[in-house]
């Protein structure tokens, strides 16, 4: 969606973020960039939510072996029991031909601009997709 100043970002962004956050692409200035968007609510001081961007960054691990059994002790290592299944889908989303990517958001200032060419909020996944073919 196109954004044309500061109130119309903060509406898409309080009618379309319904959780406490989302991956995004941001389109301006003719460049596209995934970002992540965090959602504090009741944060400014007229009652509206606030909305932090990060910048998304690529972390990759080897993990050659994919395989159920490796997923599951990898997982169990990490996740508690009551998430391990949760756990195991989320890591087999994340895997491609031998990495372990994890998308990195570090806490920066606030950087887009008021008016956006577009902004479409998408899937880690498909951040994750996104990345790898736009890097």
């Amino acid at each position: 969606m196109k954004i044309n100043n500061k109130k119309e970002k903060q509406k898409f962004l309080e009618l379309n973020i319904k959780d406490i956050c989302s991956y995004a692409l941001a389109t301006y200035n003719n460049h596209t960039e995934a970002i992540w968007i965090t959602r504090y609510q009741d944060h400014c001081e007229d009652g509206n939510d606030w909305f932090l961007e990060a910048p998304c960054e690529l972390r990759r691990f080897e993990f050659e072996d994919d395989s159920d059994k490796e997923i599951r002790e990898y997982v169990m290592e990490l996740y508690e029991e009551e998430y391990i299944e949760e756990g195991i889908k989320y890591v087999k989303s994340m895997i491609r031909d031998g990495w372990l990517y994890e998308i990195y958001n570090p806490q920066t200032g606030p950087f887009l601009p008021e008016m956006l060419d577009d902004l479409t909020l998408i899937s880690e996944e498909y951040c994750l997709e996104w990345m790898l073919n736009n890097s």
